[in-house]
């Protein structure tokens, strides 16, 4: 045999030993991806399975640090969890990556992968790469059902010697499992907190039940346990089609207690209608900052399906001081106002403004729509009379409100034009005689 051949067989040979070792190599990534994703899977604590996935991502990239980074309620990107490669949480002045690799990521849906950052002249203008000495990165988008939720980031500050193909393919993987994991997570948390709401609502209503057996049930207060009602069924349904179309969810014990909640709501709702006696309404004024409740109410309605063709802006006025007012009787004010305008008219801009007037001591807040507007007939009563424009309306609400803003030693008046919309202004007493210090 020749020594051209014999060099051939050896070839061939070592070809074939290559090939049986990048065969068993992927067949362990493989049983490490399905090992990660039935231990991730394992979990619906947000904060369990936010390390889980991190912890893991790490490991896969053989990486020294990891960042699950999240959109937030207002479409940006917040980290939410750093560590280690050792499990450790990371301090929060160490959390520093670069920020335009992740929110290019985040923008165009598709994995990045840095093998030597310091040398790659693609990254020779980004400042964070070079003061970090970072060398590898490798960045993957979260993504469930085409909806963007976030990153998933780790590099490290040596070149780790990794197959760049083999490495970005099981990352992506990782992700892909992740973002289904941490989104049932999130689900899974804002339906907890769906049933606690439910609690606190079969609260009212064995307070309110109580009450009318000593005949001291006001309208005031079915109108207030209708409203809250109201917003926890459209929760609870709004989680119930999510659900549905789960695979993890769609069958669970949690699917199941969510049926049952939305029939026990149902049922607190028929009883709030039914009753109709009166009594006053007592005032819990404790030093607050209006602003922040206003965006409290804001933020907690845009989750409401309701909401999601109607636009929302606010503008507050940043000298607005701390006086005392009733948290939950003026939520239930700004809650009335906004549902109204969104019944009226589900594409509504709403605004919001809050103006302070030193000369007179008074906080104003302004809540507008572009709505259909109100018939003059139907304006002059409407802070004053029982009179309603909805087919199952009964008329409380926005006298209710009128006498809320007044027993806060405050105005509440109104403003509208047929196809024109509804201007509402209320004024509250800042006075420091009111407020404690």
């Amino acid at each position: 045999m020749e020594l051209k051949e014999l060099l051939t067989d050896e070839e061939l040979s070592a070809d074939s030993g290559k090939e049986l070792i990048n065969s068993k190599s992927r067949v362990q990534d493989l049983e490490l991806i399905l090992n990660v994703v039935k231990t991730i899977n394992k979990s619906l604590i947000l904060e369990e399975v936010l390390q889980l996935v991190l912890d893991n991502a790490i490991k896969v990239a053989k990486a020294e640090r990891g960042f699950l980074i999240l959109k937030n309620e207002d479409g940006k990107l917040q980290c939410e969890l750093a560590r280690d490669e050792k499990g450790k949480p990371l301090p929060e002045d160490a959390y520093q990556i670069s920020d335009t690799i992740a929110h290019d990521v985040f923008t165009t849906g598709e994995s990045i992968f840095i093998e030597n950052a310091q040398t790659d002249h693609r990254f020779e203008q980004r400042k964070s790469i070079k003061s970090l000495r970072l060398q590898t990165i490798i960045c993957s988008p979260l993504v469930v059902r085409s909806e963007k939720i976030g990153v998933i980031y780790v590099d490290s500050r040596s070149i780790r010697s990794i197959n760049q193909d083999e490495i970005v393919g099981i990352f992506e993987i990782l992700a892909g499992q992740a973002a289904i994991a941490i989104k049932n997570a999130q689900l899974y948390n804002k339906l907890q907190k769906a049933f606690q709401d439910v609690q606190i609502a079969s609260e009212q209503l064995i307070k309110s039940d109580r009450m009318v057996s000593r005949g001291k049930m006001a309208a005031e207060i079915s109108h207030e346990l209708k409203n809250l009602v109201n917003v926890v069924l459209l929760q609870l349904q709004y989680f119930e089609n999510s659900m549905s179309t789960n695979p993890y969810l769609g069958s669970s014990i949690e699917s199941q207690r969510l049926k049952n909640s939305i029939a026990s709501v149902q049922r607190i709702g028929e009883f709030a209608q039914g009753l109709l006696d009166s009594a006053p309404m007592k005032l819990e004024k404790k030093p607050g900052n209006i602003n922040e409740k206003i965006k409290q109410t804001v933020k907690f309605i845009r989750t409401l399906k309701k909401y999601k063709n109607a636009n929302l802006e606010i503008s507050l006025d940043e000298k607005v001081p701390i006086f005392s007012f009733d948290e939950k009787q003026t939520h239930q004010v700004l809650l009335n106002l906004l549902n109204n305008a969104v019944e009226a008219y589900e594409e509504a801009t709403i605004k919001i403004k809050t103006k302070y007037i030193p000369s007179k001591n008074i906080v104003q807040i302004v809540v507008s729509d572009n709505g259909p507007g109100i018939e003059k007939g139907v304006l002059n009563k409407l802070l004053v009379s029982k009179i309603t424009t909805k087919p199952d309306g009964h008329g409380y609400g926005l006298p209710i409100c009128r006498k809320i803003i007044e027993n806060h030693g405050g105005t509440m008046e109104v403003e509208s034009a047929v196809n024109k919309g509804t201007t509402f202004f209320m004024t509250l007493s800042a006075k420091s005689s009111d407020t404690k210090k």
